[in-house]
């Protein structure tokens, strides 16, 4: 499996959050799992084993935001780029606010049984408000690639992509063209990418899955979430610790009651009216 993860900038935080990611992953590595980071600073995960850091410049950032100047479109061009480097392995796009709680190899299963996973269902854009209820009026009844827009169509949170093997080129070349002629419609922009890529996938699985039920996503506990993860990496420093001996560490914790201890924390904090 290619496990694939896209981060730009110089943010400490950050790259704690993606490098404790991939060691969640690197935890169930099989022998032909590979991890590749694609970001403008691959020193921050050159001493990662089985990991690719891969460049990307401003000029091709620049390049891959398209016509319309939108930034998103990074994105899918980045899974584009592994899908045809790698078009024989399934992939997984993840953001850096993700953890592996569960069983990577029943992932990897329901993959070869042809399902498709995006984070969570979050239900057709027409029944949403504000933005993507903007975007839903443009694009709904229209054709994109091929794929005409309907209510079956929802939106998929994108913070966990996984993509059958056989599946890979033709799923983020969908997304692409999605998303590009979205954009030309002069769609609101700001979920375009994520639609696009629940689109894609849709149309091409056998099944749509959430891949909550494996992968946690903190988006909305980030604060928390950054706390533990710098303590994890400063014991690690304390003890002399090396990427092996943490990845016995997160074999031996239960990273979904480390999320209900989040969980508390916010909930006394909001209680306070401060942060606990």
């Amino acid at each position: 499996m290619n496990i694939v993860y896209f981060v730009l900038g110089g943010s400490t935080v950050i790259h704690m959050q993606v490098n404790f990611s991939i060691r969640t992953f690197l935890a169930q590595r099989s022998a032909d799992d590979v991890v590749y980071v694609v970001t403008d600073s691959p020193a921050m995960y050159a001493a990662l084993p089985h990991v690719t850091t891969i460049l990307i410049t401003p000029e091709q950032i620049c390049e891959w935001r398209g016509p319309h100047d939108f930034f998103w479109r990074v994105k899918i061009k980045v899974l584009q780029m592994i899908a045809q480097k790698s078009p024989d392995k399934p992939m997984i796009y993840l953001d850096g606010d993700t953890y592996l709680y569960s069983s990577l190899d029943e992932i990897k299963a329901r993959l070869k049984q042809g399902h498709g996973m995006m984070h969570l269902d979050e239900g057709c854009p027409g029944d949403m408000k504000q933005k993507s209820q903007m975007m839903w009026q443009t694009v709904n009844g229209r054709t994109y690639g091929g794929v005409t827009i309907g209510r079956q169509h929802h939106m998929w949170n994108a913070g966990v992509v996984a993509i059958p093997a056989e599946l890979v080129v033709k799923v983020t070349n969908l997304a692409l063209a999605v998303c590009d002629g979205m954009l030309d419609d002069g769609s609101e922009p700001v979920v375009v990418e994520q639609y696009a890529l629940s689109i894609a996938l849709y149309e091409s699985v056998v099944q749509m899955e959430e891949a909550k039920r494996w992968i946690g996503h903190y988006w909305h506990y980030k604060y928390y979430w950054s706390r533990y993860i710098a303590h994890f990496f400063v014991r690690s420093y304390r003890q002399g610790q090396g990427v092996e001996d943490e990845l016995q560490r997160i074999r031996k914790t239960n990273l979904k009651r480390v999320h209900q201890w989040v969980l508390v924390k916010r909930t006394i904090s909001k209680l306070l009216g401060r942060i606990y």
